[in-house]
């Protein structure tokens, strides 16, 4: 099952062509993610950071963009976990036209837990391990 949040384009959001500027995608993205930690975790992205020193950079990330999203318009996305390993999360993101089945783009961040320290990698830890494992769409674990 997909965790889904709601975005809506701003007018700082968008570029020349009045079209939302790719990298903004990302950020979307990345927002679903640090959403997804305080309501299926239990644990505030930042707190996951500052308090129990875990970051999660992205290693590697992949986009199709397929209609554009403009400004006033509403993004639905859905972040679904394709590859749960013991040392990284695969999430897929699909960003929709507000509540329509018109897919805007599909993204796809491979993320990597490390120690926010010494910026090594780490296991993710159980509790965020089980979260995403709540949302895994039966690919690879």
């Amino acid at each position: 099952m997909a965790f889904t949040k709601k975005i809506l384009v701003r007018f700082d959001d968008v570029d020349f062509a009045r079209v939302v500027y790719f990298p903004k995608l990302f950020g979307y993205c990345h927002q679903v993610f640090e959403d997804f930690f305080a309501e299926a975790v239990g644990v505030p992205y930042s707190q996951m950071l500052q308090k129990r020193k875990v970051g999660y950079p992205s290693v590697h990330a992949q986009a199709d963009f397929k209609h554009p999203l403009r400004f006033g318009d509403v993004a639905r996305i859905s972040m679904e976990t394709i590859k749960l390993s013991p040392k990284s999360i695969t999430n897929r993101y699909q960003l929709f036209l507000n509540d329509t089945a018109t897919l805007c783009s599909e993204v796809e961040i491979v993320t990597v837990p490390i120690d926010m320290d010494t910026f090594k990698a780490r296991q993710v830890p159980e509790d965020v391990r089980l979260a995403f494992l709540n949302h895994l769409t039966g690919l690879t674990v």
